[in-house]
């Protein structure tokens, strides 16, 4: 696995939620370190290791995210956007699972194609759902401070 795999935190990623952009940043950090590990062990043991805290995090991370479409009224606003932002988060696990069932630790390609969906699929939810989360949840926000003003 190369660096170039690796994907940096940038500015274009963030949703303006800091919880979330903080978030985002941990699964970035866990999947670089990921490549990392297995570019010194390609072990079936690490590879359900690394999987194992990466869906935890993600699934806590996900967890906020629709504690926070709650606490703002996502699902009654946007019902559409909210509902497919929840099914991709029901998605990604289910994909993380199977493909931590079905891993044969022999084949370093399927670990690294594992990593590369992992990445892809951060990058894309991060860069296109989450940035419509985060600018109603700012909405919302500024909604909220002229309210307590006026």
């Amino acid at each position: 696995m190369t660096e170039k795999s690796s994907i940096r935190w940038s500015q274009e990623m963030a949703t303006g939620v800091d919880v979330i952009d903080s978030q985002h940043q941990n699964l970035l950090q866990m999947v670089n370190g990921a490549y990392q590990e297995l570019d010194k062990e390609v072990s079936e043991i690490v590879f359900q290791r690394v999987t194992k805290e990466l869906l935890s995090y993600a699934i806590y991370h996900f967890q906020t995210e629709e504690h926070l479409m709650k606490e703002y009224g996502y699902f009654e606003e946007c019902p559409e956007e909210a509902a497919l932002h929840v099914d991709e988060h029901r998605s990604f696990s289910a994909k993380v699972v199977a493909a931590r069932d079905s891993v044969n630790s022999e084949v370093k390609e399927e670990m690294e194609q594992i990593l590369e969906f992992l990445n892809n699929w951060i990058l894309n939810h991060t860069q296109n759902v989450d940035l419509k989360l985060g600018g109603f949840i700012s909405l919302k926000e500024k909604q909220r401070g002229t309210e307590a003003n006026g």
